[in-house]
């Protein structure tokens, strides 16, 4: 009886190891991180490594991964800093800026980092 309580034992914390790893696989890098902030197109923060316990001061360059569509920051193309100015975030993972328009305007846009940038062992990376 005492394996087969040392066995279920196992196998939750297993379970939860599994389930601990993908869900810093999907994104949402703001709640294992911490220190978050923005120096032109670069993100930077002090995450928690898988051990839970261990900071690790990681960046990543965002202008490969965000675009500005017609004023409007998205997720399908890059370099928007070439055309935005006034970076920075509104809260922990909301990137904001004023980007140009196709007409020369400047609109105030935001777009939420934790659908994309994730907290992979204390490294900051895009998915």
């Amino acid at each position: 009886m005492l394996k087969i309580f040392a066995a279920f034992l196992c196998a939750i914390f297993l379970s939860f190891n599994l389930v601990t790893d993908n869900a810093w696989a999907t994104g949402q890098f703001s709640q294992t991180c911490k220190n978050i902030s923005v120096n032109g197109s670069t993100l930077t923060a002090s995450c928690q490594k898988a051990d839970g316990r261990t900071p690790s001061t990681t960046s990543i360059d965002l202008n490969p991964h965000i675009a500005n569509l017609d004023g409007t920051l998205d997720w399908d193309g890059d370099k928007f800093a070439l055309t935005c100015n006034n970076i920075g975030l509104a809260g922990a993972s909301r990137l904001r800026a004023e980007c140009k328009t196709a007409d020369g305007d400047t609109l105030g846009t935001y777009i939420n980092l934790d659908e994309h940038v994730t907290n992979i062992d204390g490294t900051l990376k895009f998915e």
